[in-house]
C-alpha cells in the first residue's frame, strides 16, 4: 500500500547569532547578546508580511524564554537579543503551511538568514496514518456475520462516513478483540474524527498485536503529533527504530516525524538511512536540503536540491519548493 508522507519543512535558514555570558565581580553579569535577520518569501520568491515568528529558546534556563515578531511588509525579520544555545524558530500564517527550526546559536553579530520559503496551503505535514487496510477474519461461526460488518466498516471508513464506519468496527472487536487491522482502522477513523487520546490507544493496541509490522508505530507517531506531542511521538518512533532498520517507509516517516518535532540530527540520519534503502525514491534528498541549509551547508544543500530535481516521482508541492529554494540560493 503506497503512502505519502508530506513534511511541515524545517529549518530553511542559517546558523544564527548567538551571546555569550561574562561572569563579573559580585552577582552582577553582562551579556554580550547576537542576533539573526533574513526573508520570509512565497515560493515566486515574493516577500510575505505579517508572518509570525515565535522563538523558543530551548537550552538550560529556570523558566521558559520565547520571543515573538512578525515579518514587515517586505517579509523581512530582524531579531536580536537571543542567548547562547539551542533554539526553535517557528514561521506562520493563515494560508500557509508552517515551516519550523531548530539549531544551537553561536557568537557574533547579526547572522545571515537564507530566503525561507513558505508554501501555499493551510494543512500541516505530518506523517499521516494510512488509510483502512484489509483483515483477514478468524474462522469461527460468527465469521461470517462479524466479516460483512467489517467489510461495511472498511467501505464506509473509505468514503469518509467516519460515523457509521466507528460502530461497526467496534462491533467487530468485541467479538475478536486481538484483531490488529480492525484496531489500526477504528484509530485511522478516530484520528479523523479528531479524537485523539482514543486513536492514539486503538494506533497503540495495533502495534502491541503486530510487533513487526511499522504502519501502526508510523501511525501512532503521527496521531501524537496532532495532539500536540510531536516529541513524543518522534522519541516513540525512534525507540522502535532497530526493529525496522531495513525498513525505508519506517525510516523515512521518521525523518519526517523528527523534523516535525525539531530534532534535524535525527532527522538527517534517518533520511539518509532511508535513500540508502530506496534510492529511487526523491523525497529523503529534498528534506536533507532543507536540513543542509538550515545548518549553513549551502554548497551540500545545492547539490541534494540539484540532485533531487534531476530525478523522478517528485511529489508536485516540494518540486516548485525545491526550484524556488534552488534559486535563492544561488543568488547568494
Amino acid at each position: 500500500m503506497k503512502r505519502d508522507f508530506t513534511l511541515r519543512p524545517a529549518a530553511l535558514a542559517l546558523g544564527l547569532g548567538a551571546t555569550l555570558a561574562l561572569a563579573l565581580p559580585g552577582w552582577t553579569q553582562t551579556r554580550v547578546t547576537g542576533g539573526v535577520r533574513g526573508k520570509v518569501v512565497d515560493e515566486k520568491g515574493a516577500g510575505i508580511s505579517e508572518v509570525k515568528v515565535d522563538l523558543e529558546f530551548l537550552g538550560e534556563s529556570r523558566q521558559k524564554i520565547t520571543k515573538s515578531q512578525t515579518t514587515d511588509k517586505k517579509g523581512g525579520f530582524v531579531r536580536m537579543g537571543l542567548l547562547e544555545g539551542k533554539w526553535k524558530f517557528t514561521f506562520a500564517k493563515e494560508g500557509y503551511k508552517t515551516y519550523m527550526m531548530e539549531m544551537d546559536l553561536s557568537l557574533g553579530g547579526f547572522s545571515e538568514a537564507p530566503d525561507i520559503v513558505l508554501k501555499a496551503g493551510a494543512a500541516p505535514a505530518t506523517a499521516a496514518p494510512a488509510g483502512p487496510v484489509a483483515a483477514v477474519l478468524p474462522p469461527t461461526p460468527e465469521s461470517n456475520k462479524a466479516g460483512e460488518a467489517y467489510t461495511k466498516a472498511v467501505e464506509a471508513a473509505h468514503a469518509g462516513r467516519y460515523d457509521e464506519a466507528e460502530p461497526l468496527l467496534k462491533e467487530v472487536l468485541v467479538q475478536y478483540p486481538d484483531l490488529a487491522p480492525a484496531h489500526f482502522n477504528l484509530g485511522y477513523v478516530l484520528q479523523k474524527k479528531k479524537e485523539w487520546k482514543a486513536a492514539e490507544a486503538e494506533f497503540q493496541r495495533a502495534t502491541e498485536l503486530e510487533p513487526t509490522k511499522s504502519d501502526a508505530f508510523i501511525a501512532l507517531a503521527a496521531v501524537r503529533e496532532m495532539d500536540g506531542r510531536a516529541r513524543e511521538g518522534a522519541e516513540a518512533l525512534a525507540a522502535a527504530a532497530p526493529a525496522f532498520a531495513q525498513d525505508a517507509k519506517f525510516q523515512f516517516a521518521l525523518g519526517i516525524t523528527s523534523t516535525n518535532a525539531g530534532m534535524s540530527s535525527e532527522a538527517e540520519a534517518s533520511f539518509k538511512k532511508a535513500s540508502e534503502l530506496d534510492p529511487a525514491n526523491p523525497e529523503p534528498y529534498f528534506y536533507l536540503a532543507t536540513i543542509a541549509v538550515g545548518q549553513n551547508r549551502v554548497p551540500e544543500a545545492v547539490a541534494l536540491l540539484e540532485k533531487y530535481l534531476g530525478m523522478a516521482g517528485q511529489v508536485p508541492a516540494n518540486l516548485e519548493t525545491a526550484k524556488g529554494l534552488l534559486g535563492a540560493l544561488k543568488k547568494k
